[in-house]
């Protein structure tokens, strides 16, 4: 197991981790833990991204930085637009406006570049635009078979 990362440093870039990183092995063969104040000499830099544990850092930064995401404010918008239309005219409606959200979408995603709109990308194109096309499909089907009012 690798140690967690601590806080930063002041002057360092990154967070300050162990200098000496250990990979897992079985219960019987570990030795005596690491004292908690072991002396750190220089960080150690991240591991790639596949195959290593989540940061919770950069997790936190990521999330802050879709703060800024065209693609995430255009959702957002369409889904709170959709409410808005359920509530002041009524749920048929809505549920048709929250198709047309996804199918439009589903077009954002099929036609936008690699790796796609923050929002939208999640698997695969073809998946993501499949799962979209479906669901707008679906509420378009329960929004023409509800009954009126």
């Amino acid at each position: 197991m690798s140690t967690p990362a601590r806080t930063p440093s002041a002057g360092l870039p990154g967070p300050v981790r162990s200098p000496r990183q250990h990979a897992p092995v079985a219960p019987a063969e570990r030795a005596a833990p690491e004292p908690v104040d072991a002396p750190v000499s220089e960080p150690v830099p991240d591991a790639p991204a596949q195959g290593s544990q989540l940061d919770a850092r950069s997790i936190a930064r990521a999330s802050l930085a879709a703060g800024s995401s065209r693609s995430l404010w255009w959702t957002t918008s369409g889904i709170v637009a959709s409410v808005a239309v359920a509530y002041l005219v009524d749920a048929v409606t809505g549920t048709y406006v929250l198709a047309l959200v996804l199918l439009g979408a589903a077009i954002a995603r099929a036609l936008g570049r690699e790796p796609g709109p923050v929002a939208l990308a999640v698997r695969s194109r073809p998946f993501d635009v499949a799962m979209l096309l479906a669901g707008a499909v679906a509420l378009a089907v329960l929004a023409s078979v509800l009954p009126p009012g």
